[in-house]
């Protein structure tokens, strides 16, 4: 079995089109939506990145991640993160890791765009948690993993 994890570029706008139609996505998106998704924006730059994972050519994961610059503060000298958002993984492929491979991904791209921190709201903190992300204290949604430690 062939499985790969990449960004997503012009190229999957129609496969990450056609998974938003898959029953439990939680909206669908149209093609030119997805042409924004599918940037495949380069390492240094900010903005919105989708991550896919392909089984045998079909896309059956995807993990949306948001690469911010935001004010310098003492917890984020580089005032950089990366906001995780837009995980779906169709039901018959879940439970084989694709998640964590996605994340994998994404952390990978969040050091070289020199981010301090990757942070996502979410209740999944089963799979958060067990890539390093934890809750703050003051909000138990949002998940945070220091990356330059």
């Amino acid at each position: 079995m062939k499985i790969t994890c990449q960004k997503l570029d012009d190229h999957h706008i129609h496969d990450l089109a056609q998974l938003s139609g898959a029953q439990g996505f939680p909206y669908p998106i149209a093609e030119d939506s997805a042409r924004i998704y599918c940037r495949n924006r380069d390492a240094s730059d900010s903005g919105v990145q989708t991550y896919g994972v392909f089984e045998e050519g079909k896309l059956v994961s995807v993990m949306t991640a948001t690469y911010c610059v935001v004010f310098p503060c003492d917890d984020s000298p580089s005032g950089r993160i990366v906001h995780i958002s837009g995980a779906y993984t169709l039901p018959a492929f879940r439970h084989k890791g694709y998640a964590t491979e996605l994340l994998t991904a994404i952390q990978a791209d969040a050091v070289a765009f020199g981010a301090d921190y990757l942070c996502c709201d979410s209740t999944a903190d089963g799979l958060y948690r067990s890539f390093g992300m934890y809750p703050t204290s003051d909000d138990e949604t949002r998940m945070w993993k220091k990356l330059n430690e």
